[in-house]
């Protein structure tokens, strides 16, 4: 018994080291009033937070659209890593699954990133600071995503992530 539950353990330990840690989102608000837009499909979001949400009419009822502030954290299957999203102030459009996804063999193959007009400055060590009208189009789970915004930090770091007490 003993034998088995010291393996089980330990692939248990080495299937979360092996985990690829997150790429990160933080989307920041603009003091103009405009806010950024985060498209995602429904079956990709894992976690979803915020101190305040409310929700938005949309005419067509495959599609849910709420407004989100405070502390909003969002989790979301990617197709090659996880994604999160940090922000203070966004609106959420979640969207149908897509039966057209197929896995992609590599980060490269896995997002399209579009930057019009936007402005890239140096950040920390593994990130950069996009500012202008940024467009992130990322491949998830259940289909594309995509962020609209005016300033966005991109992190994508090779460390291992940071687990929450408890854990």
């Amino acid at each position: 018994m003993r034998k088995v539950l010291g393996t089980l353990l330990l692939c248990a330990a080495s299937a979360h080291a092996g985990a690829a840690p997150p790429e990160t989102f933080v989307i920041q608000s603009d003091k103009t009033g405009h806010e950024a837009t985060v498209k995602i499909p429904v079956g990709a979001v894992t976690k979803l937070s915020a101190n305040f949400a409310e929700s938005l009419a949309v005419a067509d009822p495959e599609f849910e659209s709420m407004r989100l502030r405070g502390d909003v954290l969002i989790s979301i299957a990617g197709s090659v890593r996880p994604i999160q999203i940090k922000a203070d102030n966004i609106v959420l459009e979640l969207t149908p699954d897509s039966t057209q996804y197929h896995p992609v063999s590599s980060r490269a193959d896995s997002a399209a990133n579009k930057l019009t007009r936007a402005t890239t400055l140096s950040g920390a060590d593994d990130s950069q600071v996009l500012v202008g009208n940024v467009v992130f189009d990322l491949q998830t789970a259940a289909g594309p995503m995509e962020i609209k915004a005016d300033r966005v930090e991109h992190q994508l770091s090779s460390e291992e992530p940071v687990s929450e007490a408890g854990t």
